[in-house]
């Protein structure tokens, strides 16, 4: 029966087996019951295998960057804010604490701000991961099942889809360290529905997406919302047979809608480019422009598989230990069981394959392309795109005949012997997740055959089945790659002869994991807590700096202890070219650059630049070990492998070098960038000449400040710190320095404007609505699907 339906031509975009199933013959509270239940049983099933991943890998998103970077800054913006919001900028974590400078941070971004909050809410902060990864989890799920339902994808389908993609391999094995990955990607979906979307909320939706896309903090997904909207506008001209479908009313009010979008993300994006002179990122290759890393091989990116450890292009590169390359496991099979020729006639699925081609493309780029590096980055838009094409595709123009359902055996086929040709040691894990493959692929095809044929009970008792067996398929699909690591990491203990770690999933960047689980596990363990020094130290080892009691990155953060370094995506270019500090914020380089005199104000650069208080490792490089041993610098005590040295040279809050004037602090005087106030407050007086004071502040644009109320010219030490320089004849006077970049200043204005352009955007909707071709004869023609979605 299933060829015999294949072989007449399959269901036609309006006769679907999807839409067949969910048509306007079905009453609408059966419609809505469908929709609803569709819907919980979505969140249902993602929170459950999210619950049981976390007992079989309570750390998972508790990892690498998670670690150092994301989850600690998350979680202390959230603790320091004021009036509901974060600070701008902290002095004393160096040229790391510019928090607009790192827009992954969200410092200007009120919906970073709601996370933070919530982050801020417990000290566990494993917990915190989990809370984290499972919003986003379920916001790119719900937004995948509210598309999919749209297209008029079966409830069933779209479900075992919603699951199977928001639980690919890469957005969880690199989102679990990059969480800007999870929240970015998270919105995809809900973009792309509100280009499409004939519901008046579409056009809030869009406005929201477009701006939680921009100031995301992941750049990297840009060029895929963009694609969206033009491979959209093409589709939009086919349809109109004219240019003059671009102008028709709806279109100018998704135009407005992603306009206000826009308004509200310039804050942020912005100060980034108010920033982008100053900063300073990984380049290119000088020699080829290309060193192959991360660069994703072509066949794991577009045959992935949920055991395919993926191999990068580089010749000393090694394989990616990590089952990243796969997304829905039918999704690269069902490719075969399409008629392409009048699938692309179809809504979605030119934009679709449009989009996929574009970022497969986009997945075989160099290294490094101006700011962008590692185009392995690419690939969750692969796994995102293609289950969406695949289900837009098979609900429009399946053809499930013989030799398409042997292609499809093929092709699971071919991904096997891929994935067993790069990590052979697990042939029993490839054979198994073949088999699954099999299976749900089957289901895929019974539920598509028995839905375009008669419907009796017993055909509608073998679609409910092959549905069940789907979706559970999906479900599932992640803890094979999860047991399969853990039997990796087994592995590694025996050859590495090292203690069992337990049923732990093995992770490049450290299966054994010794650090704490709470905050108070950090405070216990930190050599100093509600405090700054600088730390000086030439690497973490491979516990992350747990036992020395200085832990990477911004991990320190989790005891308010900053260390004038954190983690770092991008560099303060003049000061990183004096004092280098690694991405885990690390000193590097050549320590004579440290010790070597800063120009115009007598000190070296090591005391200009250090906090009052240093802790310098045993391991640092003796001359700068030296050098605290000299006069000006006191040893206060030895700290396990940190000695700690007191600054003696009398200078108040974070003035480091002075010359022809008299500086005091102000009670108080000294905290956070919050845009609003003064970070620093100081009384200063010149007599009868020009003074001038240097501070450790890493200067960015932005930087103000004011003597008695009246604005001063705010200088550098070479590019790198704060120098102001004082006019004759000040006696007590008030010296206030803040920190106000573009973003804060358009931040309210911005927002002002984004109601005014959703406002118009509406109104234009509604109008044309009521006026237009989109009035009631646009709603009969409104895909039934979307009514109960």
């Amino acid at each position: 029966m299933i060829t015999q339906t294949a072989a007449r031509g399959g269901a036609t975009a309006a006769g679907s087996p999807s839409v067949a199933a969910a048509g306007p013959a079905a009453p609408w509270r059966d419609r809505v019951l469908t929709g609803v239940g569709v819907y919980a049983g979505y969140v249902v099933l993602q929170v459950l295998q999210l619950f049981v991943l976390s007992r079989l890998a309570p750390r998972f998103f508790w990892y690498d960057d998670a670690q150092a970077q994301f989850g600690p800054m998350t979680w202390w913006l959230g603790r320091h804010m004021e009036g509901g919001r974060p600070p701008l900028m902290d002095p004393e974590q160096g040229q790391a604490g510019n928090l607009v400078a790192d827009m992954q941070y969200g410092a200007l971004d009120p919906l970073h701000w709601g996370l933070q909050a919530l982050a801020a809410r417990t000290d566990d902060v494993v917990l915190m991961s989990w809370v984290f990864a499972t919003l986003s989890v379920l916001l790119l799920g719900l937004g995948l099942l509210t598309l999919l339902r749209h297209h008029g994808v079966h409830p069933a389908i779209a479900l075992a889809g919603a699951l199977g993609t928001a639980s690919s391999g890469f957005l969880l094995w690199y989102g679990s360290a990059w969480w800007p990955l999870l929240w970015s990607v998270a919105w995809l979906p809900w973009f792309w529905w509100g280009l499409v979307s004939r519901r008046t909320v579409g056009v809030v939706v869009l406005a929201v997406s477009t701006w939680a896309l921009l100031a995301s903090g992941n750049p990297y997904i840009l060029f895929f919302a963009l694609a969206l909207v033009l491979a959209h506008a093409v589709e939009l001209v086919r349809d109109a047979r004219s240019l003059r479908g671009l102008l028709a009313g709806p279109v100018v009010a998704r135009l407005l809608a992603m306009s206000a979008g826009l308004a509200m993300a310039l804050p942020t994006l912005l100060s980034t480019v108010q920033m982008s002179p100053y900063i300073e990122r990984q380049e290119a290759d000088p020699l080829v422009g290309n060193v192959g890393f991360a660069v994703p091989n072509l066949a794991d990116v577009v045959l992935g598989s949920p055991t395919l450890m993926g191999q990068t292009n580089a010749w000393s590169g090694s394989l990616s230990l990590a089952p990243a390359m796969y997304t829905f496991l039918v999704a690269v099979a069902a490719l075969a069981l399409v008629d392409w020729r009048r699938a692309l006639r179809s809504p979605g699925v030119l934009t679709a394959a449009a989009v996929l081609v574009l970022a497969v493309v986009f997945t075989q780029l160099p290294t490094t392309v101006a700011v962008f590096r590692y185009p392995v980055r690419y690939l969750v838009v692969v796994q995102v795109v293609l289950p969406v094409l695949v289900l837009l595709a098979l609900t429009a123009a399946p053809l499930l005949t013989r030799p398409r359902l042997a292609l499809a055996a093929g092709l699971i086929g071919v991904q096997a012997l891929l994935a067993a040709f790069r990590a052979p040691v697990f042939f029993r894990w490839h054979a198994l997740a073949a088999v699954l493959t099999v299976v749900a692929v089957a289901a895929l095809v019974l539920a598509l055959g028995r839905a375009a044929g008669p419907r009796g009970d017993r055909g509608r008792r073998v679609a409910g089945a092959a549905a069940v067996v789907l979706v559970l398929s999906a479900w599932g699909t992640v803890f094979v790659g999860e047991q399969m690591m853990v039997s990796l990491s087994d592995r590694a203990d025996v050859l590495d002869a090292r203690p069992d770690l337990g049923d732990t999933p093995f992770r490049v960047f450290g299966s054994y994991d010794p650090t704490g689980s709470t905050v108070q596990d950090y405070r216990r363990q930190l050599v100093a807590t509600d405090s700054a020094a600088t730390v000086i130290t030439p690497g973490f080892g491979g516990d992350f700096g747990w036992g020395a009691g200085v832990i990477r990155g911004n991990g320190n953060l989790l005891g308010d202890f900053a260390t004038g370094t954190g983690s770092f995506a991008v560099w303060q270019l003049a000061q990183n070219a004096h004092w280098c500090r690694n991405y885990q914020g690390a000193t590097c380089g050549d320590p004579q650059l440290l010790l070597a005199e800063a120009p115009g104000v007598g000190v070296p650069w090591i005391d200009l630049l250090s906090s009052d208080r240093v802790l310098i490792s045993d391991a640092a490089p003796e001359p700068l070990r030296a050098h605290f041993e000299q006069p000006g610098w006191t040893l206060v005590r030895q700290a396990g492998v940190f000695r700690e040295y007191q600054r003696e040279d009398g200078l108040p809050g974070r003035v480091t070098a002075a010359r022809g004037a008299d500086v005091a602090e102000v009670p108080g005087g000294v905290g956070l960038g919050r845009g609003d106030g003064p970070m620093d407050s100081y009384t200063v007086s010149t007599g009868g000449s020009a003074g001038q004071l240097a501070l450790r502040t890493t200067w960015w644009p932005g930087m103000e400040a004011t003597v008695d109320g009246q604005s001063i010219p705010v200088g550098t030490v070479d590019g790198a710190v704060l120098r102001l320089d004082l006019p004759a004849g000040l006696d007590g006077a008030r010296l206030e320095i803040s920190y106000v970049p573009i973003g804060e200043r358009i931040l309210v204005p911005s927002f002002v404007v984004a109601g005014v352009l959703l406002v118009a955007a509406l109104a234009v909707w509604v109008l044309t609505d009521r006026r237009g071709p989109r009035g009631a004869a646009g709603r009969r023609h409104r895909a039934p699907a979307e009514v109960a979605a």
